[in-house]
């Protein structure tokens, strides 16, 4: 039952394969995912050794998940690097971003993206983010919308750039 198993990486389509499993976001995620497996496929034929084995790409948590059956340490450590720096990017732009909560939903989208989603879905709702039950009392989380990881210093009022952008 576990050969049935089929790749999830096409390395005569790379791009196709990984926007499958993350969606089409060349900047983001997909981008990260599609550099990597494309840069893996040139280290591979270049040592003439196999393709590694991708079981599934995903984001789960907020966080992506590379699952993969690869002995090589060197796409080891190229697979757990692109991880990590996927992590601290948002999905579908790249720019930094942390893990917020949305809607019951964790996700890693910068403070742009993440309003653009969020305000779709609230169009006239300020609070976007988390739950609020006293007052924010770090730096990093926007005492409006209360998104964490991006504060414009340049603001009294300890908002992030979208919220500053906003008038909120």
């Amino acid at each position: 039952m576990a050969d049935d198993v089929s790749n999830a990486i096409d390395f005569d389509d790379i791009k196709q394969s990984v926007e499958k499993s993350l969606g089409r976001t060349p900047e983001g995620w997909s981008g990260l995912t599609t550099k990597l497996f494309t840069e893996v496929k040139e280290y591979c034929d270049q040592k003439r050794a196999t393709y590694p084995f991708v079981v599934q790409i995903k984001e789960k948590l907020g966080k992506l998940r590379i699952y993969h059956r690869c002995d090589d340490r060197h796409i080891q450590s190229m697979i757990t690097a692109t991880i990590a720096r996927a992590n601290r990017t948002c999905e579908r732009c790249s720019n930094a971003a942390e893990t917020q909560l949305l809607d019951g939903w964790y996700t890693t989208l910068c403070c742009w993206c993440a309003h653009d989603v969020a305000s779709k879905r609230h169009p006239k709702r300020k609070r976007l983010f988390g739950v609020r039950k006293k007052p924010v009392r770090d730096q990093m989380t926007c005492g409006v919308c209360g998104y964490y990881g991006q504060i414009d210093r340049t603001d009294d009022r300890n908002r992030c750039p979208a919220c500053v952008k906003k008038d909120w």
